[in-house]
């Protein structure tokens, strides 16, 4: 029987007969995990207008959720019966029990307009899954296009429906700021917003002419992330530093390299413009990320650190007294000097550091979990200098990247021959070629990459993001299989996503 499940679980086991559900659904849970269950009872109740009562065990619940402290962190075991019970040993694993059983039962459950259901009919199985890799992310540029909270939630609510954990959110770039800060205002009144933004490819040379801007107050930042416990994701912030600074430098010139002002940068790509190494924009930078890493107290923050330009510190006085200083022998060498004093301070705080694996043509520091974004060669390079890794190779996981090669696609970041169909992502291996077997502990998971230069609707959003985050989930969750398969029950998932109101690619004929 295909029930479309995605990502599929480890295993399933078919038993004879069926369950029936009724409205008020009665579920027994222990009182610190009462939060799931009124997370799922809201589920329900905006899809097919049910109640979820919680009871106690002796009250002949529907669904029976047990602690079960065996189990690794995210693992779970599902018996449907007469009373479906759910074992865990975390928030997770039970969140992810009550996600597969919405997805075995009708798909009305996951619509998001409300639809009359009188009964639930599920098949008796049982099902003892788990996540291979732990770190399961999803990136979102919210400083190319501004995102509002509703659509970031909603995000949420997609990544939490494929058992995705991690949402990582770019905060701020050249062409925007988008976090306030209280000692440095003018970030958000002139940092995070631009005049203009390119119509099409830069070679295109078009302008829209229209002012573009928004940024995020704590409240919202706030918001973001107790949704995201609720549906048992992890915000990671990244603030990236030094490069990609045109928007800092434009709201506060002396943290700059040039005399001249500048503006929110209008153009994409990369902009030579980078924080200089003086004093006070090594303490801006240190400022700035530890008080975002303060509004995630329990996140892992990510410091950038890529695709940063030395042509200014080439050419400063400055830089050059730094450089004699420290006896570097390279510009490039500078971008440590920032690297080393943001992982010092949030390590202080106690944040785990995620860095692009530019930093490793630096000096990085101990502690600092690459992600690898320009190949599977970096996470293997990194993984030998003894770094945890996320992979998030470009030619695979940036999902700004065509979806294929029809000349009908939307634009985006590149060009045909370059796509990413989502046939190429279910394939891709999150172990990379020529890693050594005994240094694959290294390997945390993967993360997939919606950077927004060339995504500027939420319809846009969803065409860009899904299938291939459906395929992305499988590879993630660690049970990928054959192509073939996974479109049979993606076609059924599909079903889900249209509930769900998600502008997805249709698929190609097969």
């Amino acid at each position: 029987m295909n029930l479309g499940l995605v990502p599929q679980p480890r295993s399933i086991a078919a038993r004879p007969g069926g369950v029936v559900w009724e409205s008020p659904l009665r579920i027994s849970v222990e009182d610190d995990w009462r939060e799931i269950v009124e997370t799922f009872a809201v589920d329900l109740s905006a899809s097919i207008g049910w109640r979820v009562e919680i009871v106690d065990e002796q009250a002949k619940p529907d669904i029976q959720i047990l602690r079960v402290l065996e189990y690794r962190d995210e693992d779970y075991q599902i018996r449907t019966g007469e009373c479906t019970t759910i074992e865990a040993s975390s928030r997770a694993g039970a969140s992810y029990a009550l996600t597969m059983l919405r997805q075995m039962a009708p798909v009305a459950l996951w619509s998001n307009t409300l639809r009359e259901l009188e009964k639930i009919e599920l098949p008796r199985f049982v099902i003892n899954d788990g996540p291979k890799f732990r770190w399961r992310g999803v990136h979102l540029d919210v400083a190319r296009h501004f995102w509002d909270v509703a659509t970031v939630c909603r995000l949420i609510d997609q990544l939490a429906a494929h058992r995705l954990n991690k949402l990582h959110l770019h905060l701020n770039d050249d062409q925007g700021w988008r976090v306030e800060i209280p000692t440095w205002p003018r970030l958000s009144e002139v940092g995070s917003r631009r005049r203009s933004s390119p119509l099409g490819h830069e070679v295109d040379g078009r302008d829209d002419n229209i002012a573009h801007g928004g940024s995020y107050s704590a409240n919202d930042l706030a918001i973001i992330r107790e949704h995201a416990v609720k549906r048992c994701v992890q915000i990671v912030p990244e603030i990236d530093l030094p490069g990609h600074a045109q928007a800092v430098i434009a709201a506060y010139a002396q943290l700059g390299n040039v005399s001249e002002p500048l503006e929110v940068w209008t153009r994409w790509g990369i902009s030579d413009h980078v924080l200089n190494v003086g004093p006070e924009a090594l303490d801006f930078a240190e400022e700035v990320v530890c008080y975002v890493a303060s509004l995630f107290p329990d996140s892992p923050v990510h410091i950038g650190g890529d695709e940063c330009p030395t042509t200014e510190w080439e050419s400063s006085a400055l830089a050059r007294a730094v450089m004699d200083e420290h006896g570097f022998t390279e510009a490039r060498q500078l971008q440590g000097l920032f690297t080393k004093r943001l992982t010092g301070a949030l390590q202080r705080d106690h944040h785990e550091v995620i860095a692009w694996d530019e930093v490793l043509d630096a000096d990085d520091s101990p502690g600092t979990v690459i992600m690898a974004w320009r190949s599977s060669r970096k996470g293997v390079e990194a993984a030998r200098r003894g770094r945890d890794v996320i992979m998030a190779p470009m030619q695979f996981l940036y999902f700004d990247w065509l979806n294929s090669v029809d000349a009908g696609e939307p634009i985006a970041l590149t060009l045909a021959p370059q796509a990413t169909t989502w046939e190429k992502v279910y394939g891709f291996s999150i172990f990379p070629p020529g890693l050594e077997p005994d240094l694959r502990h290294h390997i945390r998971g993967a993360q997939a990459q919606l950077w927004s230069e060339y995504i500027a609707t939420r319809d846009h959003l969803d065409y860009m993001a899904f299938p291939r985050i459906s395929a992305f989930s499988e590879v993630a969750w660690g049970t990928s299989t054959m192509v073939s398969d996974f479109r049979k029950r993606l076609a059924l998932h599909l079903e889900r996503l249209s509930a769900m109101g998600v502008a997805y690619r249709p698929l190609d004929p097969a």
